[in-house]
């Protein structure tokens, strides 16, 4: 499913960047929603059938850490090292993206600066800073409703701001082992208290963004769902499945994709059929495409362009780049894939090898 995952990372791309002839694809939250489904179905996977036994659960969080990190952290130098150059290049006239540290300083207080910058070294949290704001008068934070109320969200002093999305992924990697290899009975108990908290929170106000898409315990939903999802591939008999079904599976769940936009039907009821049309999809596609090399590859992409591409749109603005045709969004697409590839090659690759290498050794010491 390696491709699906790359154009769901590109829907996010073009939710920040501009439309492509006024086109777009399913948006930023239902694209973040739809990865954790997906993360769901494949966290299941491999905490059934490759991390198991005495030592998985650290073996499990360390390579997990390994797979983000790297990468992260790659991009998060690259952000810094371009404020750097841009203080430079403007002549003093600003720091570029460690603008807001420079000028706030003092203001916000060392407890508040050590909690930024840890965060963003680290990812854990970013997506709690979405529900404070900073008064700067004395340097503290306070509960938020909604950041873009704030005169100053904290949010703002986020470097790679699309990250907070691994934040929340990696809370679910922590609970992950205790959870998805228990029984249906407790799953379905934990997925349907956080669609009940859901609901409860909507029909009181909390309808927007933050609450929509960037607090956990509403969140763990969409995993949870990725692990009925798994589930069903495992019940499914394979031998008795034509390859009918995976394929058309495969190219309606694409296709859906790519006409959500186009459909003239309420957005409530286009998004609750994909989510749900997605997640009885999962099994089939992942059948479909588990085997196809060329698939796996286009999917190891989507991790990178998902973390540089806020910066390739910084550059972009910094620089002052002509628009191609069809809009920003084009040469967006076209330089976050670009960068992608280079990130894969140059570090993935590598931290792949490393990760594999420590899976064969647990499986040999057993």
């Amino acid at each position: 499913m390696g491709l699906l995952r790359l154009i769901l990372a590109l829907a996010v791309v073009l939710e920040h960047s501009s439309q492509i002839f006024g086109y777009t694809l399913v948006g930023g939250r239902l694209a973040v929603q739809a990865f954790y489904i997906i993360s769901g179905f494949y966290m299941s996977l491999i905490l059934n059938e490759k991390y198991v036994g005495r030592g998985s659960y650290k073996l499990f969080i360390t390579n997990r850490f390994l797979r983000l990190y790297p990468i992260y952290w790659a991009v998060l130098t690259c952000t810094v090292l371009s404020s750097v150059f841009i203080y430079f290049y403007s002549g003093g006239a600003t720091w570029g993206k460690l603008n807001l540290y420079v000028e706030h300083f003092h203001s916000m207080g060392l407890g508040n600066f050590l909690f930024a910058v840890l965060s963003n070294i680290f990812l854990f949290f970013q997506d709690a800073i979405y529900f404070f704001g900073l008064n700067t008068d004395n340097g503290s934070l306070y509960f938020t409703k909604y950041f873009g109320n704030e005169t100053m969200p904290f949010a703002r002093f986020l470097m790679i701001p699309q990250a907070w999305t691994v934040g929340v992924e990696l809370l679910f990697y922590l609970i992950a082992p205790f959870i998805v290899r228990r029984s249906l009975k407790p799953v379905l108990a934990i997925l349907f208290t956080s669609l009940f908290l859901r609901i409860l929170l909507y029909s009181n106000g909390y309808d927007h963004d933050p609450w929509t898409y960037r607090f956990f315990p509403l969140e763990l939903f969409f995993f949870l769902l990725g692990n009925i999802s798994y589930r069903m591939y495992k019940k499914i008999n394979w031998k008795e499945i034509k390859p009918f079904f995976p394929k058309n599976a495969f190219y309606l769940m694409m296709a859906f994709t790519f006409i959500y936009s186009l459909l003239p039907i309420a957005e409530t009821y286009k998004y609750g059929a994909y989510i749900i049309l997605f997640a009885l999809c999962l099994p089939y596609i992942f059948e479909w495409t588990k085997n196809w090399k060329k698939d796996r590859y286009i999917g190891e992409l989507s991790y990178p362009v998902y973390i540089v591409h806020m910066l390739v749109l910084y550059f972009i603005d910094t620089v002052h780049i002509p628009e191609m045709a069809g809009g920003k969004g084009v040469s967006a697409i076209l330089l976050s894939l670009i960068a992608a590839v280079l990130l894969n090659e140059l570090i993935a690759k590598r931290i792949e090898n490393v990760r594999q290498k420590r899976v064969l050794a647990a499986q040999i010491a057993e």
